[in-house]
C-alpha cells in the first residue's frame, strides 16, 4: 500500500447536509473531518472509489497544525454537534502511523457538548484503550456476513475479529455502535446474519445497531473497474431510488433483510436503538421506524 503525503489547502472540516438536495432520504446533517482521506482496505463496493475519482490510496496531510487549530475553533461552536472522522477515511486503519486517536479523543473527552464519531472496519484499537472516555466519543464498527466479507471486503479483518475489538472498546467505556452495512443477499445470508448478531451478543451489548444495504451512484462501477477491483458486487438486482438517484437493492429484498436483522437483534435486546443509514422514508415507514434522527445517535447513556 502506498501512502501519499501533501498539504491540504481546503478546510479540514465541512458540513455534510444532503437533506435539502436528497428529499426523501433520512440523513440528518453532520460535520465531516478529513483527518486524512482514502483507505488502506480494498472493499469493492466502497463509495470512496468514485468520491476521489479513482484515488483510493490514503492521502495524509503534512499541515497537521492547521487541522488541529481548525478543530479547536470548531469545538467552540454552540450547540451539540456531531463530527464524523470516518466518512472519507477509515478512522482507525492508519492510527499509529498517524496520531488520529491521540489528537481527537482527548479533545472530545475534555468537553461535554460535541460528539466525535469514529467509523472503522479495523481492529487497531490499542490507542483507544489508553483513555477513559465519556459519552462524547462514539466508535462504530462496520461488520458484515462472512460470505460478504470474503467476496467483497478485501484486506479487512474477519467480521468476528472486528466484533471482538468492539467488545474491548465497549468494555473500556466507549459508546459502541455496530454497523451492519452494506447488507448483501449472498447465498445463505439469513443464517449468516443471524450468526453474526448472535456472535455479537455473546461478546457484549452494543449501544446501537445501524443497518444499511448496498447503494451506489451510477458512476461507481466504472471507477471500481478503473482501479482494478471486481465489479461483481453490483450484479445484485437493483432499482433506482428517485430520491437521490442511487441504485439500491430492490425494496422487497431490503425490507426482507432489515426485518430479519431486526428480529434477530430483538431476540437478544428489546430496547437497543436500531437505525437505518441513508435509507428512504418509504423504507422507514414499512419498518415502522421514525423518519428522523441520525444513524449515529448522540443521546446514549453509559
Amino acid at each position: 500500500m502506498r501512502i501519499w503525503v501533501r498539504e491540504r489547502k481546503s478546510p479540514f472540516i465541512h458540513l455534510n447536509d444532503k437533506s435539502n438536495t436528497h428529499k426523501g432520504i433520512v440523513c440528518e446533517p453532520f460535520y465531516v473531518l478529513s483527518y486524512y482521506i482514502g483507505c488502506p482496505f480494498a472493499c469493492t463496493y466502497c463509495y470512496l472509489q468514485a468520491t476521489f475519482r479513482g484515488q483510493v490510496e490514503p492521502v495524509i496531510y503534512r499541515n497537521r497544525e492547521k487541522l488541529l487549530a481548525e478543530l479547536d475553533e470548531w469545538l467552540k461552536l454552540p450547540g451539540h454537534l456531531r463530527l464524523n472522522a470516518g466518512e472519507l477515511e477509515d478512522s482507525l486503519a492508519l492510527d499509529g502511523k498517524i496520531p488520529l486517536v491521540d489528537d481527537l479523543v482527548p479533545r472530545f473527552i475534555a468537553q461535554d457538548r460535541h460528539t466525535l464519531i469514529l467509523v472503522t472496519k479495523s481492529t487497531n484499537i490499542r490507542n483507544l484503550l489508553k483513555y477513559r472516555p465519556n459519552d462524547k466519543v462514539v466508535v462504530a464498527f462496520s461488520v458484515n456476513s462472512v460470505t460478504a466479507w470474503h467476496l467483497f471486503e478485501k484486506q479487512t479483518p474477519h467480521p468476528f475479529q472486528r466484533l471482538e475489538a468492539a467488545a474491548k472498546v465497549r468494555e473500556a467505556g466507549y459508546i459502541t455502535v455496530l454497523r451492519l452495512d452494506p447488507m448483501l443477499p449472498t447465498k445463505g445470508w439469513e443464517k449468516e446474519y443471524e450468526e453474526l448478531i448472535d456472535k455479537a451478543y455473546s461478546l457484549f451489548k452494543p449501544h446501537q445497531w445501524t443497518l444499511g444495504s448496498l447503494r451506489f451512484f451510477p458512476s461507481l462501477p466504472m471507477w471500481t473497474a478503473k482501479v482494478g477491483r471486481s465489479t461483481k458486487v453490483y450484479n445484485f438486482g437493483v432499482e433506482v431510488s428517485p430520491e437521490d438517484n442511487r441504485r439500491r437493492l430492490k425494496t422487497s429484498v431490503r425490507l426482507e433483510m432489515y426485518r430479519h436483522a431486526i428480529n434477530c437483534i430483538r431476540r437478544h435486546d428489546l430496547t437497543v436503538q436500531i437505525r437505518l443509514c441513508k435509507e428512504t422514508e418509504q423504507m422507514h415507514y414499512l419498518l415502522g421506524l421514525p423518519c428522523s434522527g441520525c444513524c449515529y445517535n448522540t443521546n446514549f447513556s453509559q
